[in-house]
């Protein structure tokens, strides 16, 4: 289906008119009163243009609606009021489909119903004004989590899984293209700086904090593709190689209507595993190209504030070609000098001038400190103070309550799924895996081949596995 075939052909016609500013203001108070009511009566939404816009209505072209839409020789009159100028811009808004009227069923007041296409455009429109900040969602994590929980579950969500990940890969993908275009953008913003204020402003102000903060540095480390690319390629692989998985999930889409068959079903779920794959596999030239474009931006900015230090346009050049340019009518620039600017003689100190020369003394050599013996009952007694404040941050109660916390709701705990925040908890969790045979410890512990990385820290592949309660001294 083709756009204008949903789209009213004149829809965008008052956004490209002479009044088009005013009404953008209208569609946002329209969108503005849809987010607010459930039904929006065309009185309520005359006196929302008039309370918003207030003098912006009196702001109307008159002569250029009469130019620009035909039927507006009768309803356009000079000298009109804010009132019958929002009844005017609602008229033009019916007119080109952005709104629709209809009766209330018990009265014949008219209630204004806005398309599908209106609610969309209203904010796709708004979301370019809209200032709030927009953090990076976890894209890569969330696919990881999802693919996951269903493999764990092997549930009726399955195929939901899929799509959540499918969905999520493509807006990881979108998020990388923009990063890559908006760092592009900035490099070629540096053309249009005249000072080193102006590109520190855009690196620190701008690139750093709405581009690299927000997008770039999650990328690198909370959201890393390296952290969850092999875990998440395995489960796909293993979906992908279990013909019993793929024909559960396509029963799945079948039910829910997606499709008609089950072969057609398991046709988009290979098609869709084999996306996700691809596009993982891809992801690390799209983040060396990111680096690159990175590197260059910021190997640009500094040459470019290079430049800008060493033909010295700061305030020390600008004075000293102002001086320079006095040079030539000295007697002229004296005056204007004199009246606007306090000059001072400035001298300073050289082999010439006259001064007491300091008494400068040789270093000599001073008495060796001599070592005190110290008693080996303080040292005993420091160590012992020591054991004691250690058994006492990381005692036998604190290190189980740390692994109730890790281990809640489960009966067992991979390596992989531990996060460590601090040296603290890393220290607990060595002690944790020592105590695993002690008497009284609820768990045991299975060891791997490998390591893992915990936000870090390395630590090796292992199992805490929950011991039967009969089992628990």
């Amino acid at each position: 289906m083709k756009l204008f075939d949903i789209l009213p052909p004149n829809l965008f016609s008052v956004l490209v008119s002479k009044n088009k500013a005013l009404y953008a203001e209208a569609l946002f108070v329209l969108r503005k009163a849809f987010k607010q009511h459930m039904t929006i009566s065309k009185s309520d939404l005359v006196a929302m243009l008039i309370a918003n816009l207030d003098e912006a209505l009196l702001s109307l072209d008159l002569e250029a609606e009469k130019m620009e839409f035909e039927e507006a020789e009768e309803e356009v009159k000079g000298g009109q009021g804010a009132s019958a100028t929002a009844h005017l811009i609602l008229r033009r808004l019916m007119a080109t489909k952005w709104i629709e009227v209809e009766y209330q069923m018990d009265s014949f007041e008219e209630i204004i119903t806005l398309p599908d296409y209106t609610i969309k455009l209203l904010d796709l429109l708004y979301s370019f004004t809209d200032n709030a900040v927009h953090e990076y969602n976890s894209y890569v994590y969330s696919t990881y989590s999802a693919l996951r929980t269903a493999d764990a579950e092997r549930d009726d969500f399955m195929y939901n899984a899929l799509l959540t990940a499918h969905e999520n890969t493509l807006k990881l993908v979108d998020e990388l293209k923009t990063l890559h275009n908006n760092i592009r953008r900035y490099h070629q913003a540096l053309n249009d700086y005249l000072t080193v204020n102006d590109i520190l402003k855009g690196h620190f102000d701008e690139y750093k904090e709405l581009i690299m903060d927000r997008i770039y540095h999650p990328l690198k480390t909370m959201d890393s593709v390296p952290r969850y690319k092999v875990p998440l390629m395995k489960i796909l692989s293993d979906w992908l190689s279990d013909f019993g998985i793929r024909q559960k999930m396509a029963e799945q889409a079948v039910q829910r209507g997606k499709y008609n068959t089950v072969d057609d079903a398991m046709d988009d779920i290979i098609r869709r595993i084999n996306q996700i794959s691809d596009i993982y596999e891809s992801l690390d030239e799209m983040l060396a190209e990111i680096d690159r474009k990175r590197t260059a931006y910021t190997r640009a900015s500094m040459e470019k504030m290079r430049y800008f230090l060493t033909t010295d346009r700061s305030i020390k050049g600008k004075l000293v070609g102002i001086l320079s340019a006095a040079a030539s009518n000295q007697e002229r620039w004296a005056e204007i000098l004199a009246d606007n600017v306090s000059l001072f003689k400035q001298g300073y100190i050289d082999e010439k001038s006259l001064y007491v020369k300091p008494n400068r003394m040789g270093r000599k050599e001073g008495r060796p400190l001599s070592l005190e013996m110290t008693d080996g009952n303080i040292v005993n007694k420091a160590f012992e103070d020591f054991i004691k404040k250690a058994r006492k941050q990381y005692s036998h109660q604190k290190i189980m309550a740390f692994m109730n916390e890790l281990m809640k709701g489960k009966d067992v705990l991979n390596s992989s799924e531990i996060r460590i925040t601090n040296d603290d908890e890393f220290v607990m969790l060595v002690l944790a895996t020592l105590k695993k045979d002690e008497k009284g410890v609820f768990y045991r512990v299975e060891f791997g081949d490998g390591y893992d990385r915990c936000d870090g820290y390395t630590i090796p592949h292992m199992r805490f596995i929950r011991r039967e309660k009969a089992n628990v001294d």
